[in-house]
């Protein structure tokens, strides 16, 4: 007699926030790195609350501790804590990054934020706390500029694409590109968004945060980083399986990335581009990748929820978010 096991993924029930109105209020938590220009993290609560949102802060956001975190583990976990708790509190950002977010993943009570969904928001760092919440409880949340670096100096369109995301409950569709996009490998894909900062979203693999990476965008971006650096990286998502499960890959922008014109000149005719590099990893795969899409560490940037619908389609440089992420 013959037996067949059978697979089983699990889905889990996508939970969507309620969307902010003027009047609301929202805190600000440390859950990596203690802010470092004050004036500028002054700046970016300013700029909350010409929106119409009252700003509190957590208990330990000021502290310090090892040099390069905002408080020991335990503090920051009971400022995430305390602001899931807090029924006043209709959102939560990060201050900024850093390279300590996934201290936290281990201590989190997940039951408590499935029981108090609302909307967090953050970058860098802060993308293992975004797919590690999605993964363990379904709820989405929002890739998108931080207090210290990005809020306060935001444009008009990274603005509108905040403002897109969570004032609103209407599908925010089709993507106006700021800048211009290029299209690395044709297609069209349809899938729910994962992603964000690379080598930060790598050590999520293999760890009970990894994102269910069926049928899904990935979508990522990355500073600071070498061209052997991005090769390393994508290889370990590739050997990880995550390739065989994606149906398409968005890339932002990499800021700092070390690009073929800045080596020697010897090195230029060695070294291969970040674009090739990519094309060389993904080279057997079939979905579809856009890059240069305006997310990342410099500059303007859309606000991408993770765990909501989305299309790309190269032959119309689309990139469109086709469902709500906000009730």
């Amino acid at each position: 007699m013959l037996r067949y096991i059978i697979k089983i993924e699990i889905m889990t029930k996508i939970i969507k926030p309620i969307k902010l109105k003027k009047g609301d209020t929202v805190g600000i938590i440390a859950p990596s790195e203690p802010i470092i220009y004050k004036q500028k993290f002054r700046r970016g609560v300013q700029e909350l609350k010409k929106l119409g949102l009252k700003v509190v802060f957590s208990k330990n956001i000021f502290k310090r501790y090892g040099g390069y975190m905002a408080g020991t583990p335990e503090d920051r976990l009971d400022d995430l804590h305390s602001m899931f708790k807090n029924k006043k509190i209709k959102a939560i950002f990060a201050a900024r990054g850093g390279f300590c977010c996934n201290q936290l993943l281990s201590l989190i009570d997940w039951k408590l934020i499935k029981k108090n969904p609302k909307i967090i928001f953050g970058y860098s760092d802060v993308t293992v706390l975004l797919n590690a919440i999605y993964q363990k409880t379904g709820l989405v949340t929002f890739h998108g500029p931080n207090v210290e670096l990005s809020i306060s100096q935001w444009g008009h369109y990274t603005k509108k694409y905040f403002s897109k995301a969570v004032f609103s409950d209407d599908i925010v569709g089709k993507i106006i590109q700021l800048t211009k996009w290029k299209i690395l490998k044709k297609g069209k894909a349809s899938g729910r968004l994962i992603g964000g900062n690379l080598s930060v979203l790598r050590t999520l693999l293999n760890t009970p945060y990894n994102p269910n990476w069926k049928n899904t965008i990935l979508f990522w971006e990355d500073t600071g980083i070498t061209c052997e650096d991005l090769d390393h990286f994508l290889t370990h998502l590739k050997l990880a399986g995550v390739f065989d499960k994606i149906s398409g890959m968005i890339i932002g922008k990499n800021n700092k990335l070390n690009k073929i014109e800045e080596k020697s000149d010897l090195n230029k005719l060695l070294f291969l581009s970040p674009e090739k590099i990519i094309l060389e990893i993904t080279k057997k795969y079939k979905f579809p990748i856009i890059s240069d899409v305006d997310f990342g560490h410099s500059g303007e940037q859309i606000t991408i929820p993770v765990g909501v619908k989305a299309t790309i389609d190269t032959s119309k440089k689309l990139f469109s978010i086709d469902e709500n992420a906000v009730n």
